[in-house]
């Protein structure tokens, strides 16, 4: 337990600081001034008590009234405006930061090492990037403003002090055991929002595991089960919720019931003080007033000690998102044109694949086959440069695939999908990765895959929004088109094909299928394939069994099997 609480403190220590914009920099100095100028104004309603109840009225002939009743009005006036000013600056601040973070974060994440953080879900992603939101609160000036209200306290106990030093110990003692008992909830509170925070991360990641596999749940007739199952994480996640809010709502209800046993106290003490001529009435209601103000703060800081456990869990969550490894990349000061060369020189990676050797010039084919699962899309993705292998090396035109930069790779390689990927946009932005390729190369590949037949016939044409999952008035095949065209408008001279046909309806199958064989002569295509037609376009044939590549052109399925086993 100890470890892992080490672990949470080291992660959200490397969350980094941003830096605000430079015109808000000046902003907390100024909200710190508001803040003492707040403060100060405060004390003109308990002053203007004392003197209207010991000087004004035993004294009702000295005119003074109106002039300290229109100065107490101008300071109201002031504290308002102050009050709303600051409260403007704080949100907008924290508008800025919120920005800020977001966008280091969702940086962050697209470079990550896609290899070594798939094994977190899309679910516990998402919620670590709404955990951003709640940092705001605290990267405001808000934990800036409640400290200076705080170094407030002595001062309003001093003046207590100087105006009814008897009853000053009443307010003082009772702060007293209101900052213990206060400390003691914040960690129940803590505890709470914790098992909210898991309960929460396990309902997510469920439900976008059954959205994703809508298809899937569908076709088997899932949908009472995962329903049972998703009514059980949810009375989980809802009971989490529960017992976070009833923490949470029984620490705000003791500051209430603190501020009332304040006034109570103070209010009993100090009848006791009057009565024995200790103190004046006038000094009472001041007093009255100056422990109620005592309390705001006090409040104010409770607040922030609630809330501070749910900052601390959130900040770990955003923590988790700046500790994702990184694919480090070292651009070559000068890189090649794109030919064709590709090779693969000792390559290992995890448990699945192990010391693969490859290489490929422009013209030349070779197909891979293996049993489902064996790793043929995982060597394809470190082919493509997708993840850097734990051993060897991949070269792309002889030059290592990690040293190109990412916008750069696809003009080299291109990874056809058994998916292929659509993006939430129009056709066009598909087609072109959103104005990145011209629209000249991108339509000359739809037209060649007979893409801008199909789309003549949506009411949008090429402007038609297409929907990440599907959804829209767009067929599949069609769709799958669109992502190899995609891929193929950059005219990479590698190609590596994993099983792209299988989303294809017969005419895009064909066309398809013509595609690859006009390109194959002057581009490496590397073929994983089932369609002995594809595959028939291979000059080799490989094997991949037991995370080893095995070279079986000229052998019968049947020997292929045994070659790749002896």
């Amino acid at each position: 337990m100890t470890s892992s609480k080490s672990a949470a403190r080291q992660r959200t220590r490397s969350l980094p600081p941003l830096a605000q914009p430079q015109e808000s920099r000046g902003d907390r100095f100024y909200l710190l001034l508001g803040t003492v100028s707040l403060n100060l104004l405060s004390l003109a309603l308990p002053i203007m008590t004392l003197q209207v109840y010991d000087r004004i009225l035993p004294n009702p002939e000295s005119g003074t009234l109106p002039l300290l009743m229109a100065g107490v009005l101008l300071a109201i006036v002031c504290e308002t405006g102050l009050r709303l000013s600051r409260a403007w600056m704080m949100g907008w601040r924290g508008a800025v930061y919120e920005h800020a973070l977001s966008a280091a974060a969702m940086r962050r994440l697209l470079s990550a090492d896609a290899a070594r953080s798939r094994t977190t879900g899309i679910g516990e992603f998402l919620h670590r990037m709404a955990a951003i939101g709640r940092l705001k609160d605290f990267e405001n000036g808000y934990i800036a403003v409640t400290w200076m209200e705080l170094a407030f306290i002595p001062v309003f106990l001093g003046v207590i002090l100087y105006i009814a030093a008897p009853l000053a110990v009443v307010p003082l003692l009772l702060l007293g055991v209101f900052i213990g008992i206060s400390l003691w909830q914040g960690r129940k509170l803590q505890s709470a929002l914790a098992r909210r925070d898991a309960e929460d991360d396990e309902r997510y990641e469920y439900l976008v595991e059954c959205l994703k596999g809508i298809h899937t749940v569908k076709a088997f007739a899932l949908e009472n089960l995962l329903s049972r199952r998703y009514e059980y994480l949810q009375e989980k996640s809802g009971l989490g919720s529960f017992f976070a809010a009833e923490a949470s709502t029984r620490t705000f209800n003791f500051g209430t019931m603190m501020s009332h046993l304040m006034m109570v106290a103070v209010m009993t003490a100090g009848a006791v003080a009057v009565i024995g001529g200790s103190i004046t009435t006038g000094a009472l209601i001041a007093t009255l007033q100056l422990s109620g103000r005592l309390m705001q703060p006090a409040q104010r800081g409770l607040a922030l000690w609630a809330r501070y456990q749910e900052y601390m869990l959130a900040r770990a969550k955003v923590a988790q998102i700046f500790a994702l490894p990184q694919l480090r990349r070292s651009p070559a000061p000068q890189l090649p044109l794109p030919e064709g060369y590709l090779a693969a020189r000792g390559v290992n990676f995890r448990q699945t694949l192990e010391d693969i050797n490859l290489s490929l010039n422009p013209g030349d084919s070779i197909s891979i086959s293996g049993l489902p699962g064996c790793g043929k899309t995982t060597l394809l993705e470190l082919l493509s440069g997708l993840y850097p292998p734990d051993k060897g090396e991949i070269l792309i035109d002889n030059v290592d695939a990690r040293r190109y930069p990412p916008e750069q790779l696809p003009d080299h390689i291109g990874y056809l999908a058994t998916e292929g990927v659509i993006f939430h946009g129009t056709i066009r932005e598909n087609l072109t990765r959103f104005g990145i390729v011209p629209e000249k190369a991108a339509f000359s590949l739809a037209r060649e895959l007979l893409i801008d037949r199909d789309v003549a016939q949506l009411p949008s044409g090429y402007d038609t929004v297409l929907q990440p999952q599907g959804g829209d008035d767009v067929p599949p095949g069609l769709r799958q088109r669109i992502a190899i065209a995609r891929v193929l408008a950059s005219h990479p001279k590698i190609i590596l094909f994993d099983e792209a046909d299988r989303a294809l309806d017969r005419d895009g199958y064909n066309m398809v299928f013509r595609l690859l064989g006009r390109i194959a002569p002057q581009a490496a295509l590397v073929l994983i394939s089932e369609d002995a037609n594809l595959t028939g376009l291979a000059q080799r044939h490989f094997r991949l069994d037991s995370g080893r590549l095995y070279d079986v052109t000229g052998h019968s399925p049947a020997q292929n099997k045994k070659k790749a086993h002896s």
